[in-house]
This record gives C-alpha cells, sequence and structure tokens, in this order.
C-alpha cells in the first residue's frame, strides 16, 4: 500500500514537471519569434479625409511592408524601417477623401521570417466623410485666419449641405466667407445679391447692417445663405410665461462669445429654450431640450424639481450646446 502511494506521487511530480517543461519551451518559443502584429487599439472604422492612426508590435523583425487592401487589391503600401531596438511603433496614414476607397478593407502587414513571407491583416471599415463648413471673418470670432474658423452644423438631417451655426457678428470687421475646409480653396462669398453665394476666389465678403446674434445658415447645393437676428429665452410650465411665452434671456459678450443669461423664479415643471419665441421654423425646431450637458433640437424637457429662485446659462458654443442651471 505505502509503494502504491509513492509511486502515485511519483508520477504526479511527472506529470507536473512535463507540463512545466512545455510550457516554459511554449514562452520561449514566442519571445524568439519573428513577428509582427497591428495593435488592438488600432481602430476599427475611419472616415474619408481623416487621419488612420495604426499601432505595430515588432520583434525581431527590422522591417516589414503596411498596405489598405480593398477585395485583393493594394489601396495603397508602405515600407516601414524600424529603428534600433524599437518594438512598439504607431504610424499615421492619410485617408483620401476618395469614395473608391468607402466599404470594408484589410489592414495587412507582409515580412519575411524564417524563410517566408508572412502576411497578417486587421479588418478596418472606411466611412462616408461628414460634409465640413467653417466661418471665417473680421466680422465674427474667427477673423480672417482659415486655421481659426469656426465650424458649423449640418441642421437638416436629410441634406448634408445645409449647415447652421449661432454667431455674433458685426457691422464691421469687413463681414464673413464660408469655407468647406479651413483654407482659402474652394471659399463661398456673397453671389450676384443678398441671399446668394458665390464660390470663387473674387467674390465678395457676407456684412450685416448691425450688430447682433445671428443665426447663420448655408446651402453649399443651392448656393444660398440667410442670416436671422435672434434672441434666446426659457419657456415651460417651470417658467413665469409657461408653454406661450418665453421668458427673455440676456447675451453677455460680443464676438467669440456664446452665452446667453437669466436669473429666475421657477416653479416644479418642466422648461426647455428656444429663440425668437418659436417652436419652429420651416419645420425645424427652434427649441432645445435633454441633457443639460449635451442640449438637442426638440430635445426633452428640462425638469425643475424644486421651487427657487435659478441662475439659468445657455452655451451655444460650436462645441455643443450646453446649459447650467442652478439653484441660489
Amino acid at each position: 500500500m505505502k509503494t502504491h502511494k509513492i509511486y502515485i506521487s511519483l508520477m504526479t511530480v511527472m506529470v507536473l514537471a512535463m507540463g512545466w517543461f512545455t510550457s516554459c519551451k511554449k514562452v520561449v518559443h514566442e519571445i524568439d519569434d519573428a513577428i509582427v502584429s497591428i495593435n488592438e487599439n488600432t481602430p476599427n472604422s475611419v472616415q474619408l479625409g481623416q487621419k488612420l492612426r495604426v499601432g505595430f508590435i515588432s520583434n525581431r523583425v527590422n522591417a516589414f511592408e503596411f498596405s489598405i487592401v480593398k477585395d485583393g487589391d493594394a489601396l495603397m503600401t508602405e515600407q516601414i524601417t524600424l529603428e534600433g531596438d524599437e518594438k512598439i511603433l504607431s504610424r499615421e496614414f492619410d485617408i483620401p477623401n476618395d469614395g473608391s476607397w468607402m466599404g470594408d478593407v484589410l489592414l495587412q502587414v507582409s515580412y519575411d521570417a524564417g524563410g517566408q513571407r508572412i502576411e497578417k491583416t486587421r479588418a478596418l471599415t472606411i466611412l462616408e466623410s461628414s460634409p465640413e463648413m467653417f466661418l471665417v471673418g473680421g466680422s465674427t470670432g474667427a477673423g480672417w485666419e482659415p486655421p481659426l474658423a469656426t465650424p458649423m452644423f449640418l441642421y437638416n438631417s436629410e441634406s448634408k449641405d445645409k449647415f447652421e451655426i449661432f454667431e455674433y457678428i458685426t457691422a464691421d470687421g469687413g463681414g464673413f466667407k464660408f469655407l468647406p475646409d479651413k483654407t482659402w480653396d474652394n471659399a463661398y462669398g456673397l453671389g450676384a445679391s443678398a441671399g446668394t453665394l458665390l464660390q470663387a476666389g473674387d467674390a465678395g465678403n457676407i456684412t450685416v447692417e448691425e450688430n447682433g446674434f445671428y443665426r447663420v445658415r448655408m446651402d453649399a447645393e443651392a448656393l444660398t445663405y440667410d442670416l436671422l437676428k435672434v434672441t434666446w429665452g426659457i419657456v415651460g410650465d417651470a417658467t413665469a410665461g409657461g408653454w406661450d411665452q418665453s421668458t427673455d434671456m440676456m447675451f453677455e459678450g460680443g464676438k467669440g462669445t456664446y452665452t446667453w443669461k437669466i436669473t429666475a423664479n421657477l416653479s416644479e415643471g418642466g422648461l426647455k429654450f428656444r429663440y425668437n419665441n418659436a417652436w419652429d421654423f420651416d419645420d425645424i425646431p427652434a427649441n432645445l431640450g435633454g441633457d443639460e450637458s449635451n442640449l438637442t433640437w426638440g430635445g426633452s424637457n428640462i425638469d425643475i424639481t424644486s421651487a427657487g429662485t435659478y441662475n439659468i446659462e445657455l452655451n451655444l458654443s460650436p462645441a455643443g450646446y450646453t446649459a447650467k442651471i442652478e439653484k441660489q
């Protein structure tokens, strides 16, 4: 019986030892492999016209080839050489604004190891680019430097050519223009008459007759623009005017500022922000609601759960519309 126990113990030790040696051998093999792989933190998608940052992990490989492949054909190929003991690296690649690149592609690394040509791939989806438009000009907060131009928003979900921004604009300063990117290339200026646009280098500047906070819209396809001077207010059963009459807010600042403020007595209920005492213009919402950190057009009511005096701020920055509602 004692011998039997010793035999079992010896067998157990041998099995464990074999497992240990096998495990050690596997680890050594991985360390010694010549290998290049694409880092798992590399994005799964990118838009046309943007930069794609790809991370690589290399071991015992001094150079490799990187390609973006679609339907078996390389859209681009670049030779990458590592420096010194570099093992983890990243590179940026320009994705052109070319519709033929759009769709499912493969990121591919190719390298020589052990007398063989090895290829590894990772899936990537190239998406249609989001249209862009910018506002620039001495009558706006951006000034005349294109790199500082202010981004606009698409205001119609069914169109990729209709842009909007709320901006304080002055009668002096020389006016403004629209830019499809942050350069003077293909800028839009004043057309043959007010309200029309001309996409040409010698197009005139668009101007306003009086200082004010404006809703600025432009249609890049129809080559038109629209300027509407606006005031903002709060509305809702939590406010003095109920759901029928806005309570005016005050604009504070000048060019490059976007904040409207009010101190108001509120009751329990809901409120929203709207401009020019209207719920919509041309069937497009003119009211903001929802999450105070990310207001949306036509969003839900903002709940006021306790009556009292509140300091209220509305920020219409191009970075995103937000609000602060704080009880005194």
